[in-house]
């Protein structure tokens, strides 16, 4: 069988062969160097298919990669970098007890220290140092559990001691903390390390929103005398629990601080802040604030006033943020200095007369308003008020009703005016009742927005014949002289509210006088029970139904014309990104969420 001993010895050559082989090469798969022979055993057509299948291979490759790329791989914050802002004004006591006072002290405070609770976004409070906390039933105790991993910077753990010093320090008037009064009629003690409890007096629907003020170390601050609080080494070089912590300042030959840097805390709490480092300029006007802007010295602004906007050189730089605040303009009827406008009809023609819709438009961003609570007090504006918008000829009508009548003064009365006659407007038409002439006296404080404000409201009223006198006073002395006395008849002033929508300190009749902030000196018993009721209930529609019924009796009675509501203007680099704060109560709650700004990022795969 030849054929058969043949493919036998054939089968046993190839063994031998691949034996050889392999012994060789151990791999059963060809390498790069021997692909290249790979042409000599593949026709054209064969060839062509490989290729177009290795094509087509290389394109799925590149296209599934580009997919993963774009849905998996993301630009998340990175840390590091640094910021720097210009504030207008210079630091003095970066402490919670006396921040309040300075606006400069609050934004480095509220970066350093912690409190019990914080505001989040859109104002909302939530939990900062406190895990959680309990309120009784009738609103007079409130248990605060502490965070058991919370640290002051120098790494000592926070306990209940530092919250019962901290608040019996506000308490105690030796450290004339101006909080003092705010927290009259409420106890602290400690129950445990952890836990405390406050204790009312008086329910007091808004007592949460006081536990945002910072908590001060008690093994540090129980060393310096009450006394001598405010000369303590420690307002300037502060230790805290907040998410930056003090790293230098700087001062010029006059002793008066320039610079302050703050360097990101490595053991905060919370969320560890992206930015790694702060740095704070301080100019004494904004006009320098805005100098050092445009020259390169600082990358953000504190707050830029509008007629400043335009002197920003670089405006593709900057981010221009208009965060609401609780902030209102107003003309306030001094009820004990009223004379005509003591007539009803005549507040009201004063009203009717005004187009707040104008008055806004000169005033980016601003807000015409009817009440005195505010639309960031979601759920308690009542907008069935009696709404008094611009009618000129009802206004005309008013003036008429209340027995007024346009007439025509010469530059010089004659031989036989009377004595009230003698005291004329001035050439015009005006109007006058009797032998009395419809004079009014405006008076403001020397700012742009409010002498263009004031301007605007006395060109109203004159186009209805009522002659204003305009008195503008220095912004040094507008509290002695005429705000705190109560000397004036109309003031357009602006007032900023809390981060309730209690609005006790402004209408209630214990609050007229010079200590007071019941700047129309009004006094309405029904007013003053719904103010009370209000502040007191711990039932959120009991209380909107309170406010509700408190802002139909302020239109009705019209002791002060609302005008409009003014944002908080805050100019940033573009370069910070994860800024969302939209809503603020204070200057300082700018940085309610700076743990989120970031400026360095790097790629993440994200599954």
């Amino acid at each position: 069988m030849p054929g058969f001993n043949q493919s036998k010895k054939s089968k046993r050559g190839e063994s031998v062969d691949r034996k050889l082989i392999f012994s060789l090469y151990q791999s059963a798969l060809p390498n790069l160097k021997q692909f290249k022979y790979v042409g000599q055993f593949l026709s054209k057509k064969e060839t062509r298919i490989i290729q177009v299948c290795l094509g087509i291979i290389a394109v799925n490759i590149v296209f599934l990669g580009a997919v993963f790329y774009k849905n998996n791989v993301k630009l998340v914050p990175a840390y590091g970098s640094s910021y720097t802002e210009a504030l207008t004004g210079s630091p003095k006591l970066v402490n919670p007890l006396y921040a309040l006072i300075n606006n400069v002290d609050g934004d480095l405070a509220a970066l350093i220290y912690s409190g019990l609770l914080k505001r989040g976004k859109d104002n909302n409070l939530a939990p900062d140092l406190a895990e959680k906390f309990e309120a009784s039933d009738d609103g007079k105790t409130y248990t605060f559990y502490l965070k058991s991993g919370a640290a002051w910077h120098d790494k000592t753990p926070i306990s209940a001691d530092d919250v019962v010093f901290t608040f019996q320090a506000i308490a105690n008037p030796e450290y004339r903390s101006p909080l003092r009064v705010s927290f009259t009629g409420v106890s602290v003690e400690k129950i445990n390390e952890k836990t405390v409890k406050f204790s009312l007096a008086e329910p007091y629907a808004a007592f949460l929103e006081l536990l945002t003020v910072g908590i001060l170390p008690a093994n540090i601050w129980s060393q310096i005398s009450p006394a001598a609080a405010n000369l303590a080494d420690l307002n300037l070089k502060p230790i805290g629990s907040g998410p930056y912590k003090f790293k230098s300042l700087a001062k010029d030959k006059a002793g008066r601080v320039r610079s302050y840097e703050l360097e990101a805390n490595q053991n905060y709490f919370g969320q560890k802040p992206y930015v790694s480092v702060l740095v704070f300029k301080f100019f004494p006007s904004f006009e320098e604030s805005v100098s050092a802007l445009n020259e390169g010295k600082a990358e953000g602004l504190d707050y830029l006033p509008k007629e400043y906007e335009e002197k920003i050189v670089d405006k593709n730089k900057f981010n221009r943020n208009y965060l609401a605040q609780p902030q209102f303009t107003s003309l306030f009827f001094n009820q004990n200095n009223l004379g005509a406008l003591k007539d009803l009809k005549i507040r009201q023609a004063l009203a009717y007369g005004l187009d707040k819709k104008s008055i806004t438009a000169a005033l980016p961003h601003a807000q015409f308003i009817d009440s005195p609570i505010l639309p960031i007090f979601t759920g308690f504006v009542n907008p069935d008020i009696i709404k008094y918008d611009f009618d000129p000829d009802k206004a005309r009508a008013l003036i008429a009703a209340a027995g007024f009548k346009a007439t025509a003064v010469k530059e010089e009365p004659d031989n036989t005016a009377t004595t009230s006659e003698k005291s004329l407007p001035g050439p015009g038409i005006w109007q006058k009742k009797d032998n009395d002439f419809l004079v009014v006296t405006l008076t403001t404080v020397n700012q742009p927005d409010a002498v263009q404000t004031a301007e605007l409201v006395k060109k109203a009223w004159e186009n209805l014949n009522i002659k204003v006198n305009l008195d503008v006073i220095p912004i040094e002395s507008a509290q002695g002289d005429r705000i705190r006395p109560r000397n004036y008849q109309v003031l357009l002033y602006s007032v900023i509210l809390g981060a309730d929508p209690d609005q006790y300190p402004f209408w209630h009749s214990s609050q007229i006088g010079p200590s007071g902030l019941n700047f129309a000196n009004y006094n309405n018993k029904e007013i003053d029970a719904l103010l009370e009721d209000g502040r007191i209930t711990g039932k959120t529609e009991v209380r909107r139904e309170k406010y509700k019924k408190f802002q139909e009796i302020i239109a009705r009675d019209l002791p002060t014309i609302f005008l409009y509501s003014q944002p908080y203007s805050y100019l940033q680099s573009n370069k910070i990104k994860g800024f969302d704060t939209d809503k603020i109560i204070i200057a300082s709650d700018r940085f309610s969420n700076i743990s989120n700004w970031y400026i360095n990022t790097r790629k993440k795969i994200v599954w």
